[in-house]
């Protein structure tokens, strides 16, 4: 048996017919999609606090305002959200600083905070709401589900990283300590996505130790 041909259609009309016919498919899709991510996204949320106080990996709320979600098609942007609204804690004051004040409360969340020369300040949803907008809108193919957390800090809880220990616990050295969220997630979104492509991605900032030196000795 031959195979089956429709002549007589102009080249611009399939092609409006083909639109037509997938327009709800792609609706549909994008629609489940969304629907994932913004499940997907409290889970994460909500893991990322069940982590142990004492970390202090939300002390002051940037982090979790920088966790959020997208979903893109054909390069545009089509939905996102974040992880909740965008708050901030206030620091419990520790004391008295070196200069007999009381130490105020403070939402400032700052990268390094402890070394003036190479710290930064950090705003946490400011952060996500230009990552939404660039990565978002990049004009890749098809569609593109994602998922951030923009707090530059995050990438040394995701690595891991060498801590002081607290010598007043009658501790001394240094701890290691390591809380792998998104490596966690990596494995399920892959799962449940497949046999879609999923990347992780997981950065931590570099710096240039030798002029760190020579600026603390000017």
């Amino acid at each position: 048996m031959g195979k089956t041909k429709v002549s007589g259609i102009g080249k611009a009309y399939q092609k409006r017919l083909a639109s037509t016919l997938l327009k709800p498919i792609v609706e549909k899709q994008t629609e489940l999609l969304v629907e994932y991510a913004t499940n997907k996204i409290i889970e994460i949320g909500d893991y990322i606090q069940t982590a142990p106080t004492i970390n202090q990996m939300d002390r002051t709320g940037h982090l979790l305002n920088s966790l959020c979600w997208g979903v893109s098609y054909q390069g545009k942007l089509v939905d996102s959200g974040f992880y909740r609204n965008a708050i901030t804690h206030k620091r419990r004051p520790a004391g008295w600083a070196a200069d007999g004040k009381t130490r105020q409360y403070t939402d400032k969340s700052e990268l390094h905070e402890w070394n003036p020369d190479i710290s930064e300040e950090v705003n946490g949803r400011q952060l996500a709401k230009e990552y939404l907008k660039s990565y978002g809108n990049n004009g890749s193919r098809g569609w593109r589900v994602f998922f951030a957390i923009l707090a530059p800090y995050w990438g040394y809880w995701e690595k891991g990283f060498r801590f002081k220990l607290n010598p007043r616990s009658g501790d001394s050295g240094y701890g290691f300590m390591q809380f792998a969220v998104m490596t966690y997630f990596y494995d399920q979104v892959r799962r449940d996505l497949k046999p879609a492509r999923v990347r992780f991605r997981s950065s931590v900032r570099k710096y240039n130790t030798q002029k760190l030196t020579e600026r603390a000795m000017r």
